[in-house]
């Protein structure tokens, strides 16, 4: 009776086979296999057990194959670790601080595991459920019909991520996302010798993984403010300095900015316009060697002015003079001559001194003047009170003078 109830129900499932062409065709192609895992349902439907098809193909031991656990597709879960995305924040040092390094601190806002339900996004004392979706394997298979046969393609389920279970209750601090964003202070140590384009690199300042998973890193990009004095080029610092003529021609001892603060530099007897001179030791240190400096290099700037003193030019003019040889120095030498051009303050004063002698001469000619006027006053009154007496005397020195030439 029972053979006969089986024999039967084996008639049924075989019409209901044959009688339909799509399970007729996954029959014929997989076997029993391929009509009892529901391969042949709806296009792009997720299979709830995927894994007996390579059962049914492969045996219970995945076809022979040495060291292959044989139910590890049937029950395994992918126990997978995501870790967290790393973090990127942009800071500006200052010119000294990335020659000689420092301490900067920051604040920084992440996301970092929940403390109440440690990443798994589940309210305390709730349990977990079996996905539906792929009933706790935590993968699915996905299945189209094309016209070269069905195609098959297993992938992570997308309910659970892979883990076979879901959250029945979720975290109130969390919401159920295992992670909670917070803000936090970050201190960074710059080591010396730092540059612009820089990165630091903070490792386990980024954001936290997913269910509990390790956070990522923080990496620091660094920017260097400029200053106008010093250039950087590598470990050694550039400056350009000015001197004058003299102090080329002569040689002196200049005082000049340094990363260290205002140094000497010696200028030698002869220095020519873009000679370099060099101070040791006074660049920046080689990073992550900090025994290690460069050289600061300044450029020389000679400064010759547009005008001269009189003074000067007869200088230059005899030492112009001296520097000449023997055959061609003139028999008599050049007499300076005021330069012809000359300042707005010095016309003013020569305007200012010639008004004054000018008034000078007025004061005097009026003076002059009244003087003359007394002058001829008193002489006409002489006249007019000897008058009579005078004349007398004079006739008889005539007399005198005539008879004696007689």
């Amino acid at each position: 009776m029972k053979k006969e109830t089986e024999r039967k129900r084996g008639k049924k499932h075989g019409y209901w086979v044959l009688s339909d062409d799509k399970k007729r065709a996954l029959y014929d192609q997989y076997g029993e296999a391929g009509v009892r895992s529901t391969v042949g349902g709806q296009a792009g439907a997720y299979t709830t057990n995927p894994f007996d098809l390579f059962e049914t193909l492969f045996g219970a031991s995945m076809g022979g194959f040495a060291g292959m656990d044989p139910t590890a597709f049937r029950t395994g879960r992918r126990a997978t670790v995501t870790k967290g995305e790393d973090m990127r924040y942009d800071m500006t040092l200052e010119f000294s601080e990335s020659i000689f390094g420092a301490e900067k601190e920051f604040e920084l806002s992440h996301l970092e595991t929940c403390e109440v339900c440690t990443g798994t996004g589940a309210k305390i004392g709730s349990k977990m459920r079996i996905c539906s979706t792929c009933g706790g394997r935590g993968q699915v298979m996905r299945t189209e019909q094309t016209p070269f046969g069905l195609f098959s393609q297993v992938s992570v389920c997308p309910t659970c991520g892979g883990v076979g279970e879901v959250i029945s209750e979720y975290c109130e601090k969390c919401a159920g996302q295992g992670r909670v964003r917070v803000k936090k202070d970050i201190k960074v140590k710059v080591p010396p010798g730092v540059s612009k384009g820089s990165i630091l690199r903070v490792a386990g300042e980024g954001d936290a993984g997913p269910k509990g998973g390790p956070p990522g890193d923080l990496y620091v990009y660094l920017d260097v403010e400029e200053i106008p004095e010093i250039q950087r080029d590598g470990i050694d610092l550039c400056s350009t300095v000015t001197i004058s003529y003299l102090d080329a021609i002569l040689g002196a001892v200049v005082k000049v900015k340094t990363i260290e603060g205002t140094s000497e530099l010696k200028i030698p007897q002869g220095t020519q316009p873009g000679d370099v001179l060099v101070l040791a030791k006074k660049g920046a240190p080689k990073l992550n060697r900090p025994s290690m400096r460069g050289d600061h290099l300044f450029t020389i700037k000679v400064s010759i002015p547009n005008r001269i003193s009189n003074k000067e030019h007869e200088l230059l003019e005899e030492l112009a003079y001296l520097n000449r040889s023997p055959g061609s120095r003139p028999q008599n030498r050049p007499k300076p001559q005021p330069s012809p051009k000359t300042t707005e303050s010095q016309m003013a004063t020569e305007t200012r001194k010639t008004e004054e002698s000018e008034d000078d001469n007025d004061l005097w000619n009026k003076l002059k003047g009244f003087v003359g006027s007394i002058a001829d006053g008193a002489l006409k009154w002489l006249k007019d009170n000897f008058h009579d007496s005078t004349p007398v005397e004079g006739e008889k020195r005539g007399q005198k003078r005539k008879e004696k030439q007689v």
